[in-house]
């Protein structure tokens, strides 16, 4: 309830209580007060009788009594006037028994007006010779009294209703800023930082107002520098300074990352580029010259990386260049080859010699299972990049290996197909979920597992994700593979109650994210079960979100609107600003695993990852870390205060 209504309703109910209260005392007074003067004018006609009876010295004439008596009842207002003697043997009595109209009974009831009798004494001489009794009608006083009533509860009413107005109103109007205050309360907790521009003019909202701006700027600012200085870190430790790609050491990480993963890297191929003449070029038109080269190889090479998803491209040392776009199959190699050679015939300068600046290319290809390691892949892509250069004209090459196709993957990738091909069955299709661990406090941690997809094929052996994930992409399946888990999850839940006694994350794909049509599903789903709901994180990596952020905030802005809780995936894969979080409403983030892998030997990934924490605990969300392989690395992160952990440590999938 707003506080402005609960002090209307307080000061109503007040009001109440002393409106009747009022209307009580002013009956009640009225009322003693019509009964002292009904008092007084049965006594005052008593005396008057009696002295007239006293003087006439007719206490012994009937005949006059009744005329006085008769003269007198019929001018007032009187029930009865007796005339008796000492002994109490009545000389004249007259008596009417009156109703009293246009008074309601129960009002009667509620205020009764006892009926007075009053007396007095008929003399003769120094003896007394007879009595006079009075009793006054009470109609005429519970007609005056109903009528004060019926004025006072007028009058009081309308006193009320027209004060209850004025106080709704200077209240509403004196508490209209408290609005603006929860609104600028709510903002903060969703990382906006809005002002009052309009302080209010009540002198203690007023300092609220001001202590909310400033606290707002404060936290704006603190959160501002903090990302600054974790942003600059984070350039100086894993990005050219020159190009803005990733550095040598963070493409290393990376890709030593993604050959441990293979449910995210199935296959792929690896590009080393080249430019020859680049030393020559630099002494002979400066250093300003040669960082200009290389930033435009850089961007050439950025439209070949922006083609493709999960691309990365970073620069290694001096004139080289390194690209690793994942899902490339062996006979695809041509083709990627010839597209960097194409992008880089712009800096190609003419006419060609043994120093003029042009690009070479080697390519080596990654297949998963096949031993491959970083450093093999490395010196693969090398030896090819140096059959390039050795031809003395701009072009690539790939060792004779990795042409053939390998008949292994081939198989795969066929069977794959056939698994696909018209759609997806549901039998070849699994959930498992992977335990997460809170770091701090882990009793009261939400998220407690992860939906991984499995799918098995024809012959019942399980396919790596990094094989299918690309066919289902290609087949645009995609989207309806995303159905298939959401629904089998929830079905899970449903069925059997929350997975590991808390929140399972669901990863969605950006083709999923970014269809209104799956979008809207989902929401009607998640709205027909709110006790499912509520047991659910949707997850969307960094990538997606950079490449459309606006429409992933409003997707993922309708999901929590339906119940559900919403992470980023892999955060910190790309090369965006960490300051993109402060727009984006989320309650997790996962950072990425080439960030936790060997965590326990690298400062660089330790501050981080502690910067990190320091900067989504200030927006209020909560930071996981997944393959966490050890219990070193497990203490590791729990002392950087990341909240949640997930790896073959804490559990494997099942």
């Amino acid at each position: 309830m707003k506080l402005s209504r609960l002090l209307v309703g307080l000061i109503a109910l007040l009001w109440v209580i002393v409106f009747f209260a009022t209307l009580f005392v002013v009956v009640n007074s009225t009322r003693d007060y019509l009964h002292r003067s009904m008092e007084s004018h049965a006594q005052d006609t008593a005396t008057s009788l009696g002295l007239s009876i006293t003087q006439g010295k007719s206490y012994n004439d009937a005949v006059t009594i009744e005329l006085m008596t008769s003269a007198i009842f019929d001018r007032g207002y009187y029930s009865e006037i007796q005339v008796k003697k000492v002994t109490g043997e009545p000389i004249f009595k007259k008596r009417i028994e009156k109703s009293v109209e246009g008074v309601p009974a129960w009002f009667m009831e509620s205020f009764k007006l006892p009926t007075p009798r009053m007396d007095a004494v008929v003399m003769d001489g120094w003896r007394k010779a007879a009595i006079v009794e009075v009793e006054s009608h009470p109609g005429h006083a519970y007609s005056e009294l109903w009528e004060i009533a019926k004025r006072s509860f007028w009058v009081l009413l309308i006193v009320a209703l027209i004060s209850l107005t004025v106080v709704a109103i200077v209240l509403k109007v004196a508490l209209r800023p408290l609005d603006d205050m929860e609104r600028q309360a709510v903002d903060i907790s969703r990382r906006k930082f809005t002002l009052l521009e309009k302080l209010p003019w009540a002198r203690e909202l007023h300092r609220i107002s001001q202590a909310l701006n400033d606290m707002c700027r404060s936290v704006e600012r603190m959160l501002g520098e903090q990302t600054a200085l974790t942003e600059k870190m984070r350039q100086k430790a894993y990005v050219d300074n020159v190009t803005g790609l990733m550095n040598r050491n963070d493409f290393s990480e990376k890709l030593n990352h993604l050959i441990a993963t293979p449910e995210e890297f199935g296959s792929g191929a690896l590009a080393i580029v080249r430019i020859n003449g680049f030393a020559p070029f630099n002494e002979k038109n400066g250093r300003l010259a040669g960082d200009a080269l290389l930033q435009k190889t850089a961007q050439l090479l950025g439209k070949v990386a922006d083609s493709r998803e999960r691309v990365l491209l970073a620069r290694m040392d001096g004139p080289e260049f390194a690209l690793m776009a994942p899902d490339v199959a062996a006979p695809e190699l041509a083709r990627l080859g010839d597209a960097l050679v194409k992008a880089l015939s712009e800096i190609e300068e003419f006419p060609r010699s043994g120093t003029s600046v042009m690009g070479h290319v080697g390519l080596a290809h990654y297949q998963h299972g096949k031993g491959a390691s970083f450093g093999k892949l490395m010196q693969a892509a090398n030896q090819a990049l140096a059959v390039a250069q050795g031809r003395g004209q701009p072009g690539w090459h790939s060792p004779e290996s990795a042409t053939g196709a390998d008949a292994a993957a081939a198989a795969v990738s066929a069977q794959v197909n056939t698994v696909f091909k018209g759609g997806i069955a549901e039998a070849h299709v699994a959930v498992q979920f992977q335990p997460v661990r809170g770091c701090q406090d882990d009793k009261s941690w939400l998220y407690r597992s992860e939906a991984l997809v499995r799918v098995t094929g024809t012959d019942g052996t399980m396919i790596p994700a990094g094989l299918f994930i690309p066919v289902a992409k290609r087949l645009g399946l995609l989207g309806e593979l995303d159905r298939m888990v959401v629904s089998k999850v929830m079905q899970r839940i449903a069925d059997g109650g929350p997975v590991n006694g808390g929140a399972t994350a669901v990863n969605l794909s950006q083709e999923s994210i970014n269809e209104p049509g799956f979008i809207d599903w989902l929401c009607v789903r998640l709205k027909q079960q709110p006790n499912v709901a509520r047991h659910l994180i949707f997850e969307v990596s960094e990538n997606s979100i950079i490449s459309k952020i606006e429409s992933i905030k409003t997707a993922l802005h309708r999901l929590r609107e339906s119940g559900v809780r919403c992470s980023i995936d892999r955060f910190g894969q790309s090369t965006a600003s960490v300051g993109f979080l402060r727009s984006m409403e989320i309650d997790y983030i996962k950072i990425d695993g080439s960030y936790t892998r060997g965590i326990i030997d690298s400062s660089d990934r330790q501050f981080f990852v502690q910067a990190l924490v320091g900067i989504a605990h200030g927006l209020g969300i909560q930071v996981v870390t997944e393959y966490i392989e050890t219990e070193q690395e497990f203490n590791a992160v729990k002392g950087l205060m990341v909240d949640g952990a997930q790896g073959y440590f804490v559990g494997k999938p099942g």
